[in-house]
């Protein structure tokens, strides 16, 4: 036996060697084996966690796993330091982005690898915090110096303050809504898949949404999870110990949830019997055709040809306005030559004929004051372009919140030609600046979101402000046929409805051609499926079909502004404040603890 390392005493302070074995000192020992079997079951536990929040979201939709699926990452980081934490979070994270986004992996793929590193950051963020706050929060500074044995004890053996568990449980849900929110506008932005699009099917969810925006339904999920969790300790002293403590934050998060469904629905039917209401007949055409980075002269004449004939159908149910699909026809409406003529001859015949607007999707050149030297000098929009029933340009839109590498390429002057070439789709388009309000008679007043942008809350807000009574989506999806990922788009739809109390028209060009209730409930789409046991159809919005819909859609005259449309993310501005305060009190203990070890050694 030899002196191999030395440890301090927890009871009496005194340094103590530590004898190990020549067995235990070899290579490939036991003890060696069993951490490191323990460091990979670890690893195991956190992907497959990882993954059962992935099977919340489209195309698994097992929402209930949004209350749940947190659990798991909590519990096991709760002890940990912080740095342990981050790379466990990091790992967890890393599982759900890279099987989320997979989907990506039909631009390139070695795109889904890359950016789950990037949203697992987030994670590892939050997880990180989780021992920190519940440190510092939660556990006194007397019991923090007797190390982490005394530590874990405190949570079987001390009675608790539940109110410090409410305050854990309040930072960390809060936390989550600030990284989450946080998403929106770092980079170029990309709030995709909250945790709250877990629930996108369960209408009576979302409904409290109109006051805080979609993060507050993550702020409930998060603060159930936590809560939830939290409670099993109080469970076992019950059943183990026969002390009985209160669940004091799962009993406020219970609570919590019963006023979100009851205030959100009440909110919903008032909103539903406060105006005078119109009826809009809207058309919206889908033709299923596939998409290619570059397009040839006989794919655009397909396109036409495909949108025309399908259009010459639609028009004979009389509707108010017919709709295309976003970039429905891969050429510019303006753009010269033989086949823009054509372009725009026939499509005019047919407003001429029928005497109905359309609202079109469409790349489109914008006006120039002065000399052009180059091409890159002429704007280039992606546009939604009104016509009047006797096919002049009324009004356009064009879109805002562009899409890096599909649309523009990210600090272009900075990157190679040969990285351009390869990865981005061989444009730069213009961002627009203005929210367009297209009068479509009748009292509906519209704006349009295209695509990308109805992952925004601030774009459907901003449209809300304008004056519309009406959202108008449209988009194509037909670049990702083999994915999640039109699922998951339509997804954030239902959270803008419920946000504004607007409904939506969404036209997509080869799936997600439907209308959304003020309610956040898909009421009618193109596709549908028949229930086999009941023989009841239902909307199937994401049935990959050619065709068009004609559309009734109830629209108020002059709804109301809706608590979000008015004041924001107020919400969020109250999850930083909290996250503040946590993090102030918790330096503050920080400090305390500090000052205590100090004098110890003082008196010593």
């Amino acid at each position: 036996m030899c002196k191999d390392i030395q440890n301090t005493d927890k009871t009496t302070g005194e340094l103590r060697d530590i004898e190990l074995s020549d067995r235990a000192r070899r290579p490939g020992n036991d003890w060696w084996a069993i951490s490191l079997k323990r460091k990979w079951a670890r690893i195991l536990l956190l992907t497959v966690s990882g993954l059962l929040y992935t099977a919340a979201f489209p195309p698994l939709n097992l929402g209930f796993l949004g209350w749940v699926a947190i659990i798991p990452l909590f519990l096991m980081v709760r002890h940990r330091t912080v740095g342990q934490a981050w790379i466990d979070g990091f790992i967890w994270g890393y599982a759900w982005a890279l099987t989320s986004f997979f989907w990506l992996r039909e631009i390139e793929l070695f795109i889904p690898f890359a950016i789950a590193g990037i949203l697992a950051l987030f994670h590892a963020f939050w997880a990180a915090s989780v021992p920190f706050f519940n440190r510092y929060i939660f556990v006194p500074a007397e019991v923090q110096l007797q190390g982490e044995d005394a530590e874990r004890d405190f949570y079987s053996t001390e009675k608790r303050n539940m109110w410090k568990q409410c305050a854990l449980v309040f930072a960390l849900a809060s936390w989550w809504c600030v990284l989450e929110w946080s998403r929106n506008w770092i980079g170029t932005g990309f709030p995709w898949n909250p945790l709250a699009v877990t629930q996108w099917k369960t209408v009576p969810m979302l409904q409290l949404c109109e006051f805080t925006g979609i993060n507050g339904l993550s702020f409930l999920l998060l603060f159930f999870n936590v809560s939830l969790a939290l409670s099993f300790e109080n469970w076992k002293n019950i059943f183990v110990r026969r002390r009985y403590e209160r669940p004091l934050p799962f009993l406020i998060s219970f609570t919590g949830l019963m006023l979100w469904v009851f205030i959100g629905s009440s909110s919903a039917i008032r909103h539903d019997r406060s105006s005078e209401k119109v009826r809009a007949d809207i058309s919206v055409v889908q033709a299923n055709i596939p998409q290619c980075r570059i397009a040839t002269d006989e794919q655009a004449r397909f396109a036409l040809d495909e949108y025309i004939s399908l259009s010459q159908l639609a028009v004979l149910a009389k509707p108010d306005l017919v709709i295309w699909p976003e970039t429905a026809v891969p050429i510019p409406f303006s753009v010269a030559g033989e086949f823009g003529l054509e372009y725009r001859s026939r499509l005019g015949q047919i407003i001429t004929r029928s005497k109905i607007p359309f609202l079109i999707g469409t790349i489109d050149f914008g006006k120039v004051y002065g000399p052009i030297f180059k091409a890159d000098d002429v704007p280039l929009y992606n546009s939604a372009i009104l016509l009047d029933p006797e096919g002049n340009i009324v009004d356009s839109y064009n879109k805002i919140h562009l899409v890096p590498w599909g649309e523009y390429t990210p600090w272009g002057n900075l990157v190679p030609v040969w990285v351009k070439k390869k990865f981005d789709m061989g444009r730069n388009l213009t961002p627009g600046t203005r929210y367009t309000l297209f009068n479509l008679g009748g009292k509906v007043r519209a704006c349009v979101n295209i695509c990308f942008e109805d992952v925004f809350p601030e774009i459907a807000r901003n449209c809300a402000l304008s004056g519309a009574n009406l959202l108008i989506i449209i988009s194509n999806d037909a670049w990702y046929p083999t994915s999640s990922e039109p699922e998951q788009h339509l997804a954030h739809a239902v959270f803008r409805a419920v946000e504004t109390r607007r409904p939506i028209v969404r036209a997509g060009n080869n799936s997600g051609t439907c209308v959304i209730g003020p309610n956040g409930a898909i009421i009618d789409s193109l596709g549908e499926r028949t229930d086999e046991k009941t023989g009841k159809s239902y909307p199937d919005p994401m049935e990959k079909k050619k065709g068009f819909a004609n559309f009734s859609v109830q629209v108020s005259v002059n709804p109301p502004l809706t608590f979000y449309s008015k004041y924001g993310n107020v919400f969020i501005y109250a999850c930083i404040l909290i996250c503040i305060a946590a993090t102030v009190y918790c330096l503050v203990c920080w400090h305390e603890k500090k000052q205590k070890l100090l004098t110890a050694f003082e008196k010593k």
